[in-house]
């Protein structure tokens, strides 16, 4: 179970550092929430996977200069290791591909992550596809963010 647990907020690690444009997300407090979508994590009951899905925000802080140049760490999920295989952040829209490590797995995970964002907010889809005890694995969630102010506390 605790694999399944991790995985949740691991679908919406996004991927690393390549581009941004103009407005990108403002620096400053922000808030986010996961929901799970949907799950099939081999070994683990669908009982248990949606019993891990807490929905609770989680808030972390966006510096001036990660807003410059690497906004999408909003998109990172708690404790996943992540390495850009793909990254874009402009128009409005985020398009992202990483292979994240987490403790739980064996191999790497690799995470594809689509939406939408502006100066104050995101909202995204991510699908995250890998293996567990040899067998697949696949975890979809949808993300929101919002920009709380400026002040990081």
């Amino acid at each position: 179970m605790q694999g399944a647990a991790y995985l949740i907020p691991l679908a919406f690690a996004g991927a690393a550092a390549t581009a941004a444009t103009a407005p990108g997300p403002q620096a400053g407090r922000w808030t986010h929430v996961t929901q799970l979508v949907s799950a099939d994590i081999p070994g683990v009951p669908e009982t248990l996977i949606r019993a891990a899905d807490k929905r609770e925000p989680r808030t972390t802080c966006l510096t001036a200069k990660q807003a410059a140049a690497t906004p999408q760490v909003l998109l990172h999920a708690p404790g996943a290791t992540c390495s850009s295989r793909s990254y874009t952040l402009a128009a409005g829209k985020i398009r992202g591909q990483s292979l994240c490590r987490v403790k739980e797995l064996e191999t790497p995970v690799k995470t594809v992550t689509t939406g939408t964002y502006s100066a104050k907010g995101y909202v995204t889809r991510s699908v995250t596809t890998g293996t567990r005890g040899g067998r697949p694995l696949k975890v979809v969630t949808a993300t929101s963010g919002k920009w709380l102010g400026t002040a990081c506390r």
